[in-house]
């Protein structure tokens, strides 16, 4: 039992190190960040069973609280295409606000991130009425990887997840590339 004890609290104390001893590359990090992104989307649970993979865009902006730590905001579009057995050219789409915190452990060149937050969205069949505004989250992991002073190369892998008080549940895996312009 002292073993296991004394391997957490030295895990913990290397992630409080690298969450807050960031190294001076990081130091002059820009506060301020705006992001596109675009990707592949491949629905998941209830949501799954009527629709194809999908794709998704989507912009954030994102402030850095500590060098390590910074919260985010933007909007996102993902639209799925119906399986083929069902028919028609119809599609259903997702579309809201998300916010968040992401957390970065600070390396020279490449910086891998957690992230995670809640989300705002509606749906709908294109061409149809949007269903009602429901709240839900995603979390998420990516790479952040430096190409200059200014921009990085983000690959991500996100969950989201959207209860729905009528009908199937939306939620899908997001895996996606984005440009990330420190400001």
């Amino acid at each position: 039992m002292k073993n296991g004890t004394t391997r957490f609290a030295f895990a913990a104390a290397a992630v409080a190190a690298l969450t807050f001893a960031a190294p001076a590359q990081s130091q002059s990090l820009l506060p301020f960040a705006v992001e596109g992104r675009t990707g592949l989307a491949f629905p998941t649970g209830d949501f799954g069973n009527a629709l194809g993979t999908g794709y998704s865009v989507g912009a954030n902006v994102s402030f850095n609280v500590l060098p390590a730590v910074a919260v985010y905001g933007g909007y996102s579009y993902t639209q799925f295409d119906f399986d083929d057995d069902l028919g028609g050219d119809d599609s259903f789409n997702v579309k809201g606000l998300e916010a968040g915190a992401r957390l970065r452990l600070p390396m020279v060149g490449l910086s891998p991130y957690l992230k995670g937050g809640v989300v705002y969205y509606n749906g709908g069949v294109s061409g149809g009425p949007d269903v009602d505004n429901e709240l839900g989250f995603q979390v998420g992991a990516g790479l952040d990887y430096r190409l200059g002073p200014v921009v990085s190369f983000t690959p991500e892998v996100s969950y989201v997840s959207v209860p729905a008080e009528r009908g199937p549940d939306a939620s899908f895996v997001r895996a996606d590339v984005g440009l990330r312009f420190q400001l």
